[in-house]
């Protein structure tokens, strides 16, 4: 019902569960780590055999981060923490950082990140570069998923919302906690890439000796 004696009242959501925080990245930083990749591509490290891709090209590229490039980051998932005001409990370190150079037919399933050091951490996803089409539908075209990045997390009665499809854009950068699932689906139709990079924080409790950011 709706008429003038309805009662409206300001409407604000709770939330309970993961969060995930997605910021923007300078052009200028895209291009930078772009330009860098291209031109050191042949001399990185394969990176496949630590990753569940079903993607060729996965390459380490902790070389390719400058100390500014790394100051951004960690900046980026120290604001993640203290939006969930945990900032007080624990220390970032950057882990390992990896480049996805994914083709038509390549695909990530769904998987969760691990640290040797800790179980707590935070990962990312990065885009550097998208495909001008991810290629025809070939089942439902009113409700597309090629090429997108999936979130799923743990809950699933019928009024939380339990999967998350975005189709990421060059510079969004997507960050979120260790433990949740997130893939990637298969593209078609285009000899052009989907590049990412992916960034892993492990976060480590307060103790003598080790630097806090």
């Amino acid at each position: 019902m709706n008429d003038k004696n309805t009662i409206v009242s300001e409407l604000n959501a709770l939330w309970l569960g993961t969060v995930i925080i997605k910021y923007k990245i300078p052009v200028k930083m895209i291009d930078d780590i772009n330009n860098a990749y291209d031109e050191k591509l042949k001399e990185l490290t394969a990176h496949n055999k630590e990753l569940v891709g079903q993607i060729k090209e996965e390459k380490l590229v902790n070389e390719l981060m400058t100390d500014k490039m790394k100051e951004i980051f960690l900046n980026y998932f120290y604001q993640y923490i203290q939006f969930l005001q945990k900032d007080k409990k624990w220390i970032c370190l950057l882990n390992n950082a990896w480049i996805n150079e994914m083709r038509a037919g390549e695909y990530n399933p769904l998987h969760n990140h691990t640290s040797a050091i800790t179980d707590v951490g935070m990962s990312s996803v990065l885009m550097l570069k998208r495909p001008s089409t991810y290629g025809e539908e070939y089942g439902r075209k009113d409700n597309p998923t090629n090429g997108l990045l999936e979130f799923t997390g743990g809950q699933q009665d019928p009024l939380s919302i339990s999967q998350g499809w975005i189709d990421a854009q060059p510079g969004d950068f997507y960050v979120f906690p260790y433990t949740l699932l997130h893939g990637v689906y298969p593209f078609n139709g285009t000899d052009e890439v989907r590049r990412t990079l992916s960034y892993n924080c492990d976060l480590i409790r307060p103790s003598g000796g080790i630097k806090e950011y």
